[in-house]
């Protein structure tokens, strides 16, 4: 009789609600986050490739350090200057019809950087690829702010940000191999690049229409039972989210221009790694294109593991703010480290800890804005927040082409860029409380 009476107990122990939630959230996590993790990884590989095409464009076209820095960089004052607006239109319109303009957009115009052969048409073109990208990165937090509750938000944000590091894990190794088709054609290894990994967010751009729901109301894989429990627990937040849904209001709240600039402060050394790192591996190790690839593609690896361990346990303990500045300040200790060490193996080991530091405060860093902000309000609030970080990207690149090209080495960029990240993990620990209202409100 005991043994039933166990038994009895240990089916019991989930409730029908929590199997509900579990089954639903499992069905969402499926359907949406490997579908966006792909788009992602196109989106990025397209971002930063040209740190790539740098190892055979540069010597082709004759640009020095400073053209290709400040180059790279331009991608993000057009990517700031339109975020706002798109990510407002997309919540208006829908994520479905909006991502999709994005995407094809952006390939073309990626796929069109093949045909620069001056820093004028390089700069122009770069610039217009942030303007056709702005709003996608902002526009898929948002959306998945439609469908995750918050206590399962960051975990859903690093997933689908993983991206990142695995597009370093592919990504590395297939543009160094790409590069090797030089002359095949008649066209240079870089122009095959940007040709053939511009391409794929066309196609995937118009499959977006197809796929994606723009709510959990509109769905058809979801039953009756599952859509209306999802619908009513994130109704329940965003009535008790602190602030209105009002776009002004976003607009001007201070946590969300605390949340702008400790990325800010970061973002400028994780895009001057990303830009600069194919260059700064190759001319520490002197290896081939398709090894430095596999260089970078180990670092990925290790900031895969980084990014889902971290957002698993602050989505378990409820924490955000110290699981954003932990690995700030590991990313700080990398650049500074890679600005002092001079033994090659030492220096790359340093410069792993950048992207691993930054990337696994993604997940905490992201779930952020959408705790206190809902509606037309999260839209323009994490808009913000993205173009004011995104500052940081133009000044990154930009910055360490001025140096080497004064200095000749990477030292002292390096170092100021560690710098503002220390600063940026110490401003974290001041961001506010661990929990929102509507988490509190929603465990209630």
């Amino acid at each position: 009789m005991k043994r039933s009476s166990d038994s009895s107990s240990s089916v019991e122990l989930a409730t029908p609600i929590e199997e509900l939630s579990l089954t639903t959230l499992r069905k969402v996590t499926w359907r949406l986050i490997p579908f966006l993790f792909v788009l992602y990884v196109i989106a990025w590989l397209d971002r930063v490739n040209v740190g790539f095409a740098g190892l055979q464009m540069n010597a082709d076209l004759r640009f020095s350090s400073t053209v290709f820095g400040f180059g790279s960089g331009i991608f993000f004052l057009g990517y700031c200057l339109f975020e706002i607006p798109s990510n407002i239109i997309l919540e208006r319109v829908g994520a479905r019809l909006w991502i999709s303009r994005i995407m094809v957009t952006w390939g073309l115009i990626s796929a069109g950087l093949m045909f620069v052969r001056s820093p004028a048409a390089f700069y122009l073109l770069r610039f217009l690829l942030g303007a056709a990208e702005a709003g996608f990165f902002p526009g898929v937090i948002y959306y998945l702010s439609l469908w995750y509750p918050s206590a399962q938000r960051a975990r859903a944000i690093a997933a689908f940000m993983t991206a990142v590091p695995v597009t370093g894990l592919i990504g590395g190794p297939l543009s160094g191999a790409l590069l090797e088709l030089d002359g095949l054609h008649g066209l240079a290894g870089w122009q095959w690049l940007f040709l053939l990994e511009g391409l794929p967010a066309v196609i995937l751009g118009t499959s977006v229409l197809f796929y994606l729901n723009d709510r959990p109301e509109t769905t058809h894989w979801l039953t009756p039972a599952e859509r209306d429990w999802l619908v009513e627990t994130l109704t329940a937040e965003r009535k008790a989210c602190l602030l209105k849904p009002d776009i002004r209001v976003a607009l001007t709240d201070i946590h969300v221009w605390k949340l702008g600039v400790i990325f800010l402060l970061v973002a400028a050394g994780f895009y001057g790694y990303s830009f600069w790192a194919p260059l700064v591996i190759k001319s520490l190790t002197g290896l081939g294109n398709f090894e430095v690839g596999l260089v970078l593609s180990a670092i990925s690896a290790l900031t895969i593991l980084g990014m889902l361990l971290n957002s698993y346990n602050s989505d378990r303990t409820g924490e955000r703010a110290i699981h954003i500045a932990v690995p700030l300040l590991v990313m700080g200790v990398g650049l500074v480290g890679y600005a002092l060490l001079h033994q090659p193996v030492l220096a790359i080991i340093a410069l792993a800890l950048v992207p691993l530091g930054h990337c696994a405060s993604f997940g905490p860093f992201w779930s952020m804005p959408t705790q206190f902000l809902t509606g037309p309000a999260a839209a323009a609030g994490i808009a913000l927040v993205t173009m004011i970080a995104n500052v940081g990207g133009f000044a990154g690149p930009a910055l360490i082409g001025v140096l080497k090209t004064r200095t000749g080495t990477y030292t002292d960029a390096f170092l100021l860029l560690g710098g503002l990240a220390v600063i940026a993990s110490l401003l974290a620990l001041r961001i506010g409380p661990t929990q929102t209202q509507g988490e509190q409100a929603v465990e209630k």
